[in-house]
């Protein structure tokens, strides 16, 4: 009886460790793809300054030309 309650006691500790590591590794998987995320926001976001920097430029350069 007392060894029954004991292994009842230990087996629901055991389901509940094993449903906060599952919870963890849900979190883990979406702060992974939140940072993939900013890494891709960040990304795309130097590419289009780039891009904007690159044209003024250009636009720059043709309106130097045009003035000689």
């Amino acid at each position: 009886m007392f060894l029954d309650q004991e292994l009842k006691k230990i087996q629901e500790d055991k389901n509940r460790l094993a449903i906060c590591c599952d919870l963890r590794r849900r979190l883990v998987h979406i702060e992974v793809q939140g940072i993939c995320c900013v890494v891709r926001r960040t990304f795309s976001n130097l590419t289009l300054g780039l891009s904007v920097a690159e044209q003024i430029l250009s636009f720059l350069h043709e309106r130097k030309g045009s003035r000689r």
